[in-house]
């Protein structure tokens, strides 16, 4: 829960700005020319679930402002970790305990950069209501909310013609949206960090899919980190955990099966 927002809290530290965006989004084109400079949070301003805020998408730069909001947000887990820890077995709203609730009870004391919705769409507003379809508007990022559960959100990404593959090879697909390919020469270098724990079919799947994507000549670096199991682990949760740090490997002696 807390191992990632410590990560980001660590490269805003860094002097470095992060996008924090849902393994559920789209992206058509490039969102970074919407993101205000002006603000320290840039955050999706399509309302979750009527009342909330999506923490689907978002940007927060490496100023005074930005990493006093991320602080409150770890702050808000921990209290949230420590409340789960002491009312085990009692029953609970889970999405009461999420990031997304820290970061909305937290939007009324910063000043934040809202995306236009119709360029920034979740689940609801365009699958269902189709309102920047309406608009003649091209949407920059879907974020593929609104919906429960992976093989429904699959099947719904396939039916718009959204998804071409689940599996190590893609293939192109033809839904009608226009993209542009960048007019970048220079090759980019890229760095790609995994913060993984213990779902080792997901981390396969994801690693397959780095592995078959087309990054045009682009220079690209993977890096792999495996948070720990806490104290509080069970023995279940510990042997998973143990499979997926089999399948990476670490030191000479105990090489990857990674390839």
């Amino acid at each position: 829960m807390l191992y990632r927002l410590n990560f980001l809290m660590r490269v805003l530290h860094a002097g470095y700005h992060f996008l924090s965006a849902d393994m559920d989004s789209i992206w058509l084109s490039n969102p970074f020319k919407y993101i205000s400079h002006d603000k320290s949070i840039t955050i999706q301003g399509q309302t979750h679930k009527k009342k909330k805020l999506s923490g689907g998408f978002v940007l927060v730069h490496a100023t005074r402002e930005g990493r006093r909001f991320w602080r409150e947000i770890i702050l808000c887990q921990q209290q949230n970790l420590a409340r789960i820890r002491a009312e085990k077995g009692r029953k609970r709203i889970i999405s009461d305990f999420t990031e997304q609730e820290c970061i909305n009870n937290r939007l009324r004391t910063v000043k934040v950069k809202l995306l236009d919705p119709d360029l920034f769409p979740d689940g609801r507003s365009f699958f269902n209501q189709q309102l920047p379809q309406r608009r003649g508007i091209v949407p920059v990022v879907i974020h593929g909310n609104w919906i429960i559960g992976l093989d429904a959100k699959v099947q719904r990404f396939r039916a718009w013609d959204l998804l071409a593959s689940m599996n190590s090879s893609c293939e192109l697909v033809d839904n009608g949206i226009p993209y542009h390919r960048s007019k970048q020469k220079a090759p980019i270098r890229l760095r790609i960090r995994v913060l993984a724990y213990n779902r080792l079919h997901s981390l396969q799947r994801l690693l397959e899919s780095l592995q078959a994507a087309d990054y045009l000549g682009d220079s690209v670096a993977l890096d792999i980190s495996i948070d720990r199991p806490s104290t509080q682990a069970t023995k279940e949760e510990k042997q998973v955990w143990e499979k997926v740090v089999a399948y990476l490997g670490h030191g000479d002696e105990n090489a990857s099966n990674f390839r």
